[in-house]
């Protein structure tokens, strides 16, 4: 039997891992958060702060039989983007990963695997364009990248052991998690949503046009789940992507659909700007359709984000990976980007997070 300890289980991409090793008969799962969550669950649950060492001690230090590890977890500012090239950035990631890992190596004598997410940073798309198609072996940018030493540890961390390594660098994660600062499907529901109630039609608000990747969180739980079973993933990188690309020019009116709403032409504005004034809004929408009592910043921590990835005020950026690396290892999985934008709003409306 293998027993997966999931770190960050409330995130993006942890909470799809969770439900889906859920889904497997052969896996245990323990999720960790510093959150409890707040929707059914299968998984032992650890409330734990991985900046606390002392935390990290008394609680993953009970865990004695982990086999393997998704490691999900990531801190992030206030102020998103300006954080990621920042030191102390580095620093307490860098501290966290050693906190859970150290703690829970030394208390599972029979872990086999871990699993950590990196993303195009690791690239220096955060700084501007890069060379396209990011390969795996390309030499690193610019730091400071919290990337970098977490990577250089871990690969260190493991000589000489038993267990191994899988590090996954998806494209623009997409999920349905509450709470991640990183999570654009929900921002687009909500912006979708306030638009509909102030009687206007669904505008894009971003900027100009570009060729996008992304990558559904389902995805990405299932590589996890082929990374710690395959030795070919052993102490490897990859690229991972949907598999196709899209233009948000193609998505909006599906989106307008959704929420029953005409299109109008684009009207680029900075979402960090305006949006944070719709809270009164927003509350209003969730007495109206009986929505489930999350607040504004739960379901959109970072507006912030959202410009960044619509590309609000920024020059053209492509963002494309080669996933050449994995597909050759063994895992051959891909979703429809278009439809899973869709599939993942509707899936919060579904779950009375946003209104239909």
């Amino acid at each position: 039997m293998n027993k997966i300890l999931i770190v960050g289980a409330l995130g993006a991409v942890g909470q799809c891992a969770l439900e889906h090793f859920e889904s497997l008969p052969e896996w245990q799962v323990v999720g960790a958060s510093r959150r409890k969550p707040v929707f059914p669950t299968k998984a032992e649950w650890v409330s734990v702060d991985l900046r606390d060492r002392a935390d990290c001690e008394a609680k993953l230090g009970q865990l004695r039989d982990v086999t393997h590890i998704a490691y999900t977890a990531v801190y992030e500012k206030a102020d998103v983007t300006r954080g990621w090239s920042e030191m102390d950035h580095v620093q307490i990631n860098l501290d966290m990963l050693k906190n859970c890992i150290e703690v829970v190596e030394k208390a599972s004598t029979n872990l086999r695997h871990i699993t950590m997410l990196q993303g195009t940073k690791a690239y220096g798309g955060h700084l501007g364009p890069f060379r396209q198609p990011a390969r795996e072996s390309d030499p690193r940018y610019m730091g400071p990248n919290f990337y970098y030493p977490q990577m250089d540890w871990l690969a260190e961390q493991q000589k000489g052991k038993d267990w191994s390594w899988t590090i996954l660098r998806p494209q623009i994660v997409c999920g349905i998690a509450l709470g991640s600062p990183l999570n654009i499907v929900s921002a687009i529901g909500v912006y979708a949503a306030i638009s509909r109630e102030y009687g206007i039609p669904l505008r894009f608000p971003g900027g100009a046009s570009r060729i996008g990747e992304a990558t559904d969180a389902r995805l990405i739980a299932k590589a996890m789940a082929w990374a710690g079973t395959h030795s070919a993933a052993a102490n490897q990188t990859f690229n991972i992507t949907n598999g196709d690309v899209y233009v948000w020019e193609n998505i909006w009116p599906r989106i307008a659909k959704l929420f029953d709403m005409e299109t109008a032409p684009a009207h680029p504005f900075s979402l960090a700007r305006v949006m944070p004034q719709n809270e009164p809004i927003w509350d209003k929408i969730v007495q109206k359709y009986d929505l489930a009592p999350n607040t504004y910043a739960e379901i959109v921590p970072s507006w912030q984000f959202a410009d960044f990835l619509l590309g609000y005020g920024q020059r053209p950026n492509p963002h494309h990976m080669s996933t050449i690396k994995i597909r050759q290892a063994g895992f051959n999985d891909c979703i429809d980007s278009e439809e899973m934008f869709v599939e993942l709003i509707s899936d919060l409306q579904r779950r009375r997070v946003l209104p239909a």
